[in-house]
């Protein structure tokens, strides 16, 4: 297994592509914490998880909230001793033109994407740091590469992840020139897939999208995303950081808005 005695938490994993990583990971040997927002979400990915032989706790909490953040990764050491991984993986669409777009829309998606990331980055890099061996991966978006139609928090949001997954690999490769140890911190972007998430999108428009894809299929969350978050949580990808990776059947070749 590739990530036997590893501990992770993977955010927004009460369901489609977290919920994927989340029994992926778990899979392969990793202690799993299951977060996001609604308990009963939470404890059905548990439950799935533990009837594959797996460990895994549930744990609610608004990763946009500093105190509620914290008080996750305390509960991750008092329960199993370390955080080795940590994919940030939740996230939200509140999709509106520019014209019509609040600024509460706007905000909503910031603070999940991109102030959420930070805050669970920060409250577990200083413990990796200290144990020598920490896995940041940072879930983005294809649509981050081209823009998507009435998405412009979202695609914002997603593509400054990219700046700032490249800046936590830097400062992880100063940690290592100094003090050694294995700390990377990678994003990938899944394509196309009919999660909960894309319930705002038109059918027709989802059935466009499917038609383009080199591979010809949507991505499975566990299968094909899990298992590119699971080699990039594991030692075997050691050697790389910084990196953005996509895992969308060559979507990304194809895409316009």
């Amino acid at each position: 297994m590739l990530l036997k005695d590893k501990v992770a938490i993977v955010t927004g994993s009460g369901g489609g592509i977290g919920r994927g990583i989340a029994l992926k990971l778990a899979e392969e040997g990793a202690s799993v914490v299951v977060n996001g927002v609604n308990l009963t979400n939470e404890e059905e990915t548990v439950n799935l998880i533990e009837a594959e032989g797996g460990k895994a706790i549930p744990f609610v909490a608004n990763i946009s909230r500093k105190a509620e953040v914290e008080a996750m990764v305390s509960k991750t050491m008092e329960t199993f001793g370390k955080v080795d991984i940590l994919v940030n993986n939740a996230g939200i669409r509140r999709p509106a033109s520019i014209l019509k777009m609040t600024e509460e829309q706007w905000d909503e998606v910031m603070d999940v994407h991109l102030k959420g990331t930070f805050l669970c980055t920060q409250a577990v890099a200083g413990i990796m740091k200290d144990n020598g061996y920490g896995r940041i991966i940072n879930i983005s978006s294809e649509g981050a590469l081209c823009g998507e139609i009435g998405m412009c928090n979202y695609v914002a949001a997603k593509s400054g992840l990219f700046g700032f997954t490249m800046t936590i690999a830097l400062e992880f490769g100063r940690w290592i020139h100094k003090d050694g140890g294995d700390l990377t911190c990678n994003l990938l972007m899944p394509g196309f897939n009919r999660t909960n998430m894309m319930s705002d999108v038109p059918p027709e428009r989802q059935d466009e999208l499917l038609k383009i894809i080199p591979i010809g299929r949507e991505s499975n969350p566990r299968e094909d995303i899990g298992n590119a978050a699971a080699f990039l949580a594991s030692e075997k990808a050691s050697y790389i950081t910084g990196v953005k990776f996509s895992v969308g059947g060559g979507i990304n070749m194809c895409m316009s808005s």
